[in-house]
Parts: C-alpha cells; sequence; structure tokens
C-alpha cells in the first residue's frame, strides 16, 4: 500500500538500521546473555538502568524499561517482548518516545553463532523526527556495531 505525501509529512518514515557479526560460542550461549535483562547494559553500553516490569521473565509478553543515551540525548525505552523462539529469534517492540521493533536472530554455525540485529524505528514528530533520526543514523549504527563486538567478547569469556 502507498503512503500519500501528507501521511509521510504527518507519521514520517522509519528508520531501519541492519548490524550482524558472528559470535564466538554457541546459541545458548548468546540467548542467555541477550534476554538476561537486567545485565543487557553489559553489552549495550548506550543504556542503563534496566528493569522488568512484569512478573513474566520469558516468552512473549515480557516488558522491561532502561534509559537509553545516544548523541547526548537520554530517553526512557520500554519494550514488550513479540517473538521468542528459543536460542533463534527475540524480537521486540519499542513502546517509548520511539516506537518500532527491534529483531535478534541467531543461527548456529559450526561452533559459532551468527548474529543478526535489525532495528526498525519509527521517530516520532512526523516528518521532522524522520529527519533527525536519520541524521543520528550513522551514530546509531556505530554504537549498535560496538554492541555487537562487546557481545562477541562477552560470549567468548563465557566459554572459557
Amino acid at each position: 500500500m502507498s503512503r500519500s505525501f501528507l501521511d509521510v509529512l504527518r507519521t514520517g518514515w522509519p528508520v531501519v538500521l541492519d548490524m550482524a557479526a558472528t559470535m564466538p560460542g554457541p546459541p545458548e550461549v548468546v540467548w542467555r546473555l541477550i534476554t538476561d535483562w537486567e545485565h543487557q547494559d553489559d553489552w549495550m553500553l548506550e543504556a542503563s538502568d534496566f528493569v522488568v516490569l512484569t512478573e513474566q521473565r520469558e516468552g512473549i509478553g515480557v516488558e522491561a524499561e532502561a534509559s537509553i543515551t545516544i548523541g547526548g540525548i537520554t530517553t526512557r525505552d520500554r519494550v514488550r517482548v513479540s517473538r521468542w523462539e528459543v536460542e533463534k529469534v527475540l524480537g521486540i517492540e519499542h513502546l517509548g518516545w520511539v516506537s518500532g521493533e527491534g529483531e535478534i536472530f541467531i543461527t548456529p554455525v559450526g561452533e559459532t553463532t551468527h548474529l543478526f540485529w535489525r532495528e526498525t524505528l519509527k521517530p516520532p514528530l512526523g516528518i521532522l523526527g524522520t529527519i533527525g533520526l536519520t541524521l543520528f543514523k550513522p551514530l546509531m549504527s556505530r554504537i549498535f556495531r560496538r554492541d555487537l563486538r562487546v557481545l562477541q567478547s562477552l560470549v567468548r569469556a563465557a566459554g572459557s
């Protein structure tokens, strides 16, 4: 379905970031690290103050919140797990100021794991938010690629 010019002005356009890396360990180690909610700031260095908001800690429906600082701007991001395929796919919905979805796909490759991470972010403020988030896209890409390098080191350490 095509969107009219006025729709784009009013609602903006999503910004998509794709990152991938090979993790030096098996999917179960990667899965354990990416779903350890209160310790996600061990590898997502732009995030802090993680809090799980639901009694449920695993599966679809888990909700958590964290402070995210990128480019000197700090927001509180609430997320809800929308897809949960153990050691295969973790999907989340962003419910904060910036909405959208994040998905992490993990695939075993011999003794390593291929990880593909996609963020589809929908900025507030229509086209102005899209322009702003697009300007931040190179910075966010660098930050998220750094996060994957940190995650690689945590996976390596967990295997030794």
